[in-house]
């Protein structure tokens, strides 16, 4: 007998998402978007008809289908949503649209006896937690949610033997993406992950606290981090002094170092999931929990809720995700590392970083550029490379800020200004292994239409 399905807000956010990042990744490889083919790839992985979700896209002017051709092109409004903006325009969207949907046909008469369907639908609001201020094993006292997604929801919690505040993540939202027979493999997975995350001891990596993996809704707890995420920086800081950009692409590089050689890869590295903390120190969170929900050969053949934002991905992901390593978190911090120096997503013809601040050493371009190369041949194949050839650049000393350590001992964030009415750090969203539904509404609308940047050799060419 088929489970019941239960289809929340989230649940159509996200499974309209990965239908349009589909047809994205077939367009990155230039490949044509046969309806067909797209259709064969989703069908099975959504938890409506998928001829629907395409009347919903294509109405809400998301995607277009052109019927001569039979293909589907994703459009700009479509792209925005897939790199994490207007989530929540489109949830209300979709849900008044299938709301609207399923009363019209409930309001149809029959003729004929009518035949119970194989399974139920039903619309509702996530908030089915535990509220603020309710206990977790007499241990973990929630205080606010401050980060929900498809995975679960994170909150600011009291650690009630020791009086002091953590981050707890409660993996509830997730199991909604799948039928009850595959959750023994989702908690298999996301024990091992949590398991490789808390073997990881560096300054720069977020470290577990506690963990209960037996209650029905798993948790972690972790350090919490009071700064927010380097995402509220690249969105709601006035200005980025370079000396910080650089700073944080260093922590980075040597917390992927450290994980690097214990053989753990974080696979869905973005700026939600570099997180401050009351130092302003980057501490990198999340490293392999996108696994947990990655479509393989073993029981999970549903949605592909954390398969990050499309922006940071590696080419090598959409092909073969479970192959991907080292190199996939390398070409996701070049991404990153453009974006702090430049407020934008590289497109295809973006400039290179000098161009657009001449302050910058031209040496940084180059390791950009090797960092996203396409092809796993001509990219950085370790972050030792990496490092090495930072090392080298002239003129660094010039654009480094005053504390020239990796660590900062004070918090360079209190010299920065912020946005007027720019979002508060505790309304930042932690849980950021899955596209986020909390995410900062444009955060990457200031990028290309074109998220794969070109390689250096291309760029001398034109």
């Amino acid at each position: 007998m088929e489970a019941k399905t239960k289809v929340t807000k989230e649940v159509l956010c996200e499974e309209a998402r990965f239908i349009l990042a589909n047809i994205m990744a077939e367009s990155k490889y230039g490949r044509q978007n046969s309806y067909d083919d797209i259709r064969r790839v989703c069908e099975g992985a959504v938890s409506i008809p998928f001829t629907e979700y395409v009347g919903f896209l294509e109405k809400s002017g998301y995607l277009k289908h052109d019927l001569s051709k039979e293909s589907l092109e994703v459009t700009s409004l479509g792209e925005d949503v897939v790199n994490g903006g207007s989530l929540t325009e489109l949830t209300v969207q979709a849900v008044a649209h299938f709301k609207s949907a399923r009363r019209g046909k409930g309001s149809k008469k029959s003729s004929g006896p009518t035949k119970a369907p194989p399974r139920r639908e039903r619309y509702e609001d996530s908030q089915n937690g535990m509220s603020a201020g309710e206990v977790l094993d007499s241990r973990y006292e929630k205080l606010a949610s401050i980060g929900s997604g498809g995975v679960g929801t994170v909150y600011r919690a009291r650690q009630v033997p020791l009086n002091r505040q953590v981050a707890l993540k409660e993996i509830r939202d997730l199991f909604s993406f799948f039928a009850e027979e595959q959750r023994p493999e989702i908690v298999r997975r996301f024990t091992d992950v949590v398991r490789a995350h808390a073997e990881l001891a560096h300054p720069n990596i977020l470290p577990i606290h506690d963990v209960n993996l037996e209650k029905e809704f798993p948790y972690v707890v972790s350090e919490l981090c009071p700064n927010g995420s380097v995402r509220r920086l690249i969105t709601d800081a006035e200005t980025i002094p370079v000396g910080l950009s650089l700073k944080y692409l260093l922590q980075t590089l040597h917390a992927l170092q450290a994980a690097h050689r214990e053989r753990v890869s974080h696979r869905g590295l973005k700026p939600e999931n570099m997180l401050i903390d009351a130092y302003g120190n980057v501490k990198v969170s999340d490293f392999g929990f996108s696994r947990v929900v990655e479509r393989d050969q073993s029981v999970i053949r549903q949605v592909y809720v954390g398969m990050g934002t499309v922006a940071y991905m590696a080419p090598e992901l959409f092909v073969d995700p479970t192959g991907a390593g080292p190199q996939a978190d390398i070409y996701a911090l070049g991404i990153i590392f453009y974006e702090l120096l430049t407020r934008k997503l590289p497109g295809r013809r973006s400039p290179m970083p000098s161009e657009i601040d001449p302050k910058l050493p031209e040496g940084l371009d180059d390791i950009f550029d090797l960092m996203t190369r396409d092809s796993r041949t001509d990219r950085y194949s370790t972050i030792d490379e990496i490092l090495d050839d930072f090392n080298k650049i002239d003129g660094l000393n010039d654009v480094m800020d005053k504390q020239q350590q990796v660590l900062a001992a004070e918090n360079p964030l209190k010299e920065i200004k912020f946005k007027p009415g720019a979002t508060q750090p505790s309304e930042q969203p932690l849980d950021t292994t899955s596209v986020e539904s909390s995410a900062p509404a444009g955060a990457a609308a200031s990028g290309s239409s074109k998220r794969r940047p070109y390689s250096f050799q291309q760029r001398n060419k034109k």
